[in-house]
């Protein structure tokens, strides 16, 4: 006997069950501000007992259609600034890629972006959750975090919003992701300085950073090496307040190579000058770098464009709240090569070492 199909529950068949219109029954389940809260509530209890689910092929040509029409009032996503105040959001150079990221996809899916500060005069959070509903925007894109945290959370009621967070750092409750690959950035780091002919490269990873990235450059550090037995003797995890003599530890492994998980460090103690001579890549590597400098570029304007996306299709989809198995999407950058010629055996400790800027984790 053939199997029976499943009846497919359209929005039609939805619209006529509530005795709304179509165009009221599809705003409503995009949790649109324009449909009265009770509306919006009757129609998800009317989805959910039908067992109404929304056509993902119908949803993405809906999502192509509302970025390509010029619309006088484009629906809104909240871009929040979670511990970071307007001054450091605009001085920033790596904040300002992040937001022009997350600006342009946003664009590009038929979305403007309004930002909020958590840091703002008399804001407290739950203040601010109030603020954006009382906007009608329910999509929310919250921003990389640059304080020493390990873990991050607002007194926010999330069934009130679809959110995704750039960046890795851990949130209470955890929500989805998009951010760096911090183990792929350290074994690219590895290859490439090896291709270079460094084959004894020494780490220096600022402990917040690592603890944010779940500690995964060290994990790839210590798995990658070209020297795996000398690795662990190779690599550092401090603090950035740290006042130990980093430099006689740095003399002490003989590293051909520095790997610097941001430019801070090179201004520790003993650092600058026992790392005179040798290339050092940084995992933070920007264009505003100095001349010369390589390292990861982690692209987070590219990340913060795939966070827009992760909020876009929760609305397109009709999600919101914490989600139950929350999606980490993980990015390696790319490899910036340093400038001069390749070091060889003899000149291994003999490179210049140019410093890099910070970002985010």
């Amino acid at each position: 006997m053939a199997a029976v199909s499943p009846r497919v529950v359209t929005l039609k068949m939805l619209a006529e069950h509530t005795g709304l219109s179509l165009a009221t029954v599809s705003y409503a389940l995009r949790q649109h501000p324009k449909i009265p809260a009770d509306t919006r509530e009757k129609v998800a209890a009317a989805a959910a007992a039908l067992g109404y689910r929304p056509n993902p092929r119908v949803a993405s040509l809906m999502a192509h259609i509302r970025g390509a029409q010029a619309r006088n009032h484009p629906e809104r996503l909240a871009f929040v600034w979670v511990h970071t105040d307007r001054a450091e959001a605009r001085r920033n150079p790596f904040l300002r890629n992040v937001l022009a990221g997350a600006r342009e996809r946003a664009a590009q899916t038929g979305f403007t972006l309004d930002e909020f500060w958590t840091e703002d005069p008399g804001m407290t959070d739950r203040r601010l959750q109030e603020i954006i509903r009382a906007r009608g925007i329910v999509g929310v894109v919250l921003s990389p975090v640059t304080t020493a945290e390990a873990a991050v959370t607002l007194d926010w009621e999330w069934r009130h919003f679809a959110a995704a967070v750039i960046g890795n750092v851990t949130w209470e409750p955890e929500l989805h992701h998009a951010g760096h690959h911090h183990y792929l950035g350290m074994r690219t780091a590895l290859r490439e300085l090896a291709a270079l002919g460094c084959a004894r490269p020494a780490a220096l990873i600022e402990a917040a950073s690592n603890e944010r990235g779940k500690n995964a450059w060290v994990g790839a550090f210590l798995t990658h090496h070209p020297a795996a037995r000398a690795a662990r003797r190779l690599i550092r995890v401090v603090p950035a307040d740290t006042a130990e003599n980093l430099g006689a530890w740095l003399r002490a492994a003989r590293p051909d190579a520095l790997v610097v998980s941001e430019c801070g460090l090179l201004d520790q103690r003993g650092v600058r000058a026992a790392a005179r001579g040798l290339p050092v890549a940084t995992l933070y590597w920007s264009d505003a770098a100095p001349a010369g400098v390589g390292g990861i570029d982690q692209c987070y304007d590219r990340a913060a464009g795939h966070a827009v996306d992760l909020v876009v299709a929760q609305l397109n989809a009709n999600e919101t709240g914490v989600p139950d198995l929350p999606r980490m999407m993980l990015f390696p950058g790319r490899w910036v090569a340093p400038a001069g010629p390749k070091p060889t055996a003899a000149r291994a400790r003999r490179r210049p070492a140019p410093l890099s800027t910070r970002g985010a984790s």
